[in-house]
């Protein structure tokens, strides 16, 4: 079966929302929290971040340049 880009972010989506939940679990129950939960959810959020980013800066140049024809 071939990996696509696609498929692959959604697994790492789903991936960060599961280290999420166990994060909560873990903080506001009493069942411990795991090794590495932290670090993938921070991870998995500075992921996000600069990919939201990089989309909000491809529209506003897409914007600019609509802009600035004739």
């Amino acid at each position: 079966m071939e990996t696509t880009p696609r498929r692959a972010a959604v697994a790492g989506y789903v991936a960060w929302l599961l280290a999420v939940v166990l994060l909560l679990v873990g903080r506001y129950t009493a069942l411990p929290v795991l090794p590495g939960t932290e670090a993938g959810v921070v991870a998995g959020t500075a992921v996000f971040a600069v990919v939201g980013a990089a989309q909000l800066g491809r529209a506003g140049l897409r914007r600019l340049r609509r802009s600035r024809r004739p």
